[in-house]
């Protein structure tokens, strides 16, 4: 694997290990909002919490005089992962993503036939050519199918983590994670290979169309609506995914640290649109008020 083709697909990954833990968590009673401003009895200062989509075209993008004004009081930007130091990313990410054991990308499909598919989707659609990508891990190339269905008909696709990172940059903010990638891989790869496989199959073959959904999807995020996502809900029998560990027990890991860095200074807090509801709950339950800001 060479070093360019890391670069080249380094952001593209980065917001995929984000986005698939998007859009899972149940809540009642939440309110069209996704900014929510996070108070205690007896402490003057307040944080807030914002509820990120990790891909979005451009044209949809939106960042409210609200949103800004919550943002601007703030002393730090805590994401779910610091994504601003590219270089340990590029090493971190390496280690994570490939395949180190010898294998290649051949050896988790039993046919043949299938593995042509999949091979001819990623150089036409993705553009690169199956050599290139055979030493990646199977979770790998899937968060790069994803990256194209997010980005969909998009001229131009943004991220709401990579936009919040260049403003925290720009303003001096300090940039901190409430957990490392090596954290988030361990749970992703729980899903099972097989899984992966076939879905990626699927996808090549033409036989998974979700725009319609993703489109859906994008249209609740725009109206903050948290009650229509939380129903774009990622069931374990269609993804072989354990809603319980990519979302309840992080949120639950969550909670500490937050309760740290926000004793410590104002902390704008941007995590994937689904945690949102579970976190509220248990913010609540920790003796914060939580407040919807529109």
């Amino acid at each position: 694997m060479t070093r360019i083709f890391l670069k080249i697909n380094i952001l593209s990954i980065l917001v995929l290990l984000l986005s698939i833990t998007a859009f899972a968590q149940k809540g009642e009673g939440q309110k069209n909002s996704l900014l929510w401003k996070i108070s205690q009895k007896g402490q003057k200062e307040v944080s807030y919490l914002f509820g990120t989509i990790h891909v979005i075209c451009k044209e949809d993008y939106f960042w409210t005089k609200p949103m800004q004004s919550c943002y601007d009081q703030c002393n730090q930007l805590c994401l779910e992962v610091n994504i601003s130091d590219q270089s340990q990313m590029t090493s971190e990410l390496a280690a994570l993503m490939f395949d180190m054991t010898g294998g290649t990308l051949r050896d988790y499909f039993s046919k043949e036939e299938d593995y042509n598919i999949v091979a001819k989707f990623i150089q036409d659609s993705m553009k690169q050519n199956i050599e290139m990508a055979n030493r990646m891990k199977p979770i790998t190339l899937y968060f790069l199918y994803n990256t194209l269905l997010a980005k969909g008909p998009c001229k131009e696709s943004l991220s709401y983590e990579l936009q919040l990172v260049e403003k925290s940059k720009s303003a001096k903010k300090e940039i901190i994670g409430l957990e490392t990638f090596a954290e988030q891989m361990t749970v992703l790869e729980k899903i099972p290979t097989d899984t992966i496989i076939n879905q990626m199959i699927g996808i090549a073959k033409g036989e998974k169309n979700e725009s319609s959904e993703v489109q859906q999807l994008v249209d609740a995020y725009k109206k903050q609506d948290l009650l229509t996502l939380n129903k774009f809900i990622v069931e374990s029998a269609q993804m072989g995914m354990n809603s319980k560990s990519f979302i309840d027990e992080r949120n639950q890991k969550w909670v500490a640290p937050m309760k740290k860095m926000m004793d410590s200074q104002p902390t704008f807090f941007a995590v994937g649109a689904g945690h949102i509801s579970g976190l509220i709950e248990l913010l609540r339950a920790e003796g914060f008020t939580v407040e919807a800001i529109y």
